[in-house]
């Protein structure tokens, strides 16, 4: 069947496709353009200039001018050790000077001594004279005996209300009340259920002694709290007399 040429064809046979042309173009600027660019930011590497040098002579001078015979001396008198004669040198001539102190070789002898002046002058005051005005003595009265101390228990304001605010302990010598310190637990009933010790002492028969005090206390019963918490701290007080 013959192909209709009005009809739409799906490829497009008869058209030229000039997409290689442009893509050769391109390159070819993008060639172009990095040649460009290697130009432009081309590194030069600086060349170094080789400094003139200057060749070294050698000198002679001849001691018969004034001019190096003033100048040698200069040398000389600068570098005497460098520009010695070997036979200076053997001989110990052109040596520096050696430091050699004023004292040596002095000997050591004993001064001679001089007679002490014997004049006696007479003494004003004797070694046994007293110098001060007597002083009168104080006058002193009777020592009055300390007052005596009771080692007393101080209950923290949750146990005061129970009825006990201090209580007196007898015959118990703590000597640090401010380190011992118990935590107690009061029953219903008013006695002490638990005595735990917050600070001790390094006695341990006084803390016995605490303990068992503390343990024997009895507070007023409460029908309201089974248990109550509470602190007990000691002090010691002077009994006053009437």
């Amino acid at each position: 069947m013959p192909a209709n040429p009005q009809a739409p064809l799906i490829f497009a046979w008869n058209a030229r496709d000039h997409s290689t042309w442009h893509l050769v173009a391109a390159l070819l600027l993008l060639m172009g353009g990095v040649a460009a660019f290697f130009f432009i930011f081309r590194v030069v590497q600086p060349v170094a200039q080789r400094q003139p040098v200057t060749p070294r002579h050698v000198i002679s001078l001849d001691p018969g001018d004034p001019v190096a015979l003033a100048l040698i001396h200069r040398a000389q008198d600068r570098s005497f050790a460098l520009l010695a004669e070997p036979d200076t040198l053997l001989t110990g001539e052109g040596r520096p000077l050696a430091f050699r102190p004023s004292f040596e070789g002095y000997q050591i002898k004993l001064r001679k001594q001089e007679p002490a002046d014997i004049t006696l002058r007479p003494r004003l005051l004797a070694s046994m004279s007293s110098v001060l005005p007597p002083v009168p003595r104080r006058a002193t009265g009777p020592v009055s005996e300390p007052p005596a101390a009771t080692l007393r228990a101080i209950m923290s304001p949750a146990l005061a209300k129970r009825g006990l605010a201090s209580v007196v302990l007898e015959g118990i010598p703590l000597s640090q009340p401010t380190r011992v310190q118990f935590r107690v637990a009061v029953g219903s009933a008013g006695q002490v259920v638990t005595a735990l010790p917050l600070g001790s002492t390094d006695e341990a028969g006084v803390m016995r002694q605490l303990h068992e005090a503390v343990r024997n206390l009895r507070f007023a019963p409460s029908e309201v709290r089974r248990l109550e918490w509470g602190e007990i701290s000691f002090r010691w007080e002077a009994e006053t007399r009437p």
